[in-house]
């Protein structure tokens, strides 16, 4: 399983950076050229296990930082659609810091349980001005999971990219399916 493999994997590739690739990978000389083969090779490996081209891997050094870098991401290009960010009520504060900073944020509800209301997700993320959706694939204090592969047909129906923070899944839990942007934490799952 995906949990059972990466912690092994995330430690090896630690300790090979940490000998042989200490060196600045944009560089061109020797020890440059091996750190540049290591980052590379850890960008195909996370690729290769969420879905995704190594070229649309990008580390960050924390998991508030791929969130905030996500949501400005995408808020920036769709600035012309408008300057909503939608995400639910349970999202994790570094989601509705990001949110707050690019735009204004909007909350969309949920049940008693935590879970996304998708119908009225729906009604929110079609109305005007959103310019993406944030969903997270489980809550970080409750544990609820949500329905990500339904909000993201909802939110592409009405061609508005999804932001999934899977910090609390990703290693632990099959990559969940639909999103655009997925942000996630290596040190959740074992690595540094």
């Amino acid at each position: 399983s995906l949990h059972d493999a990466l912690p092994i994997s995330a430690r090896q590739a630690l300790e090979a950076a940490l000998d042989q690739g200490w060196a600045d990978p944009s560089r061109r000389y020797h020890a440059a050229r091996r750190a540049r083969l290591l980052l590379d090779s850890a960008r195909e490996s996370v690729a290769a296990r969420i879905g995704a081209r190594p070229d649309e891997v990008a580390f960050a050094a924390s998991g508030t930082q791929a969130v905030h870098l996500g949501v400005a991401g995408l808020a920036r290009g769709r600035a012309r659609t408008g300057g909503v960010v939608l995400c639910s009520a349970v999202e994790h504060s570094a989601v509705l810091h990001a949110a707050r900073a690019a735009g204004e944020l909007r909350a969309s509800p949920v049940d008693d349980l935590g879970r996304l209301d998708l119908d009225a997700f729906g009604a929110a993320v079609g109305s005007s001005g959103v310019a993406l959706a944030a969903v997270q694939s489980a809550n970080h204090e409750v544990g609820t999971r949500q329905p990500v592969a339904e909000a993201a047909a909802v939110a592409h129906e009405h061609a508005v990219p999804l932001l999934v923070d899977a910090a609390q899944t990703v290693g632990h839990d099959d990559v969940p399916q639909g999103w655009d942007v997925l942000a996630a934490s290596a040190h959740k799952w074992g690595g540094p």
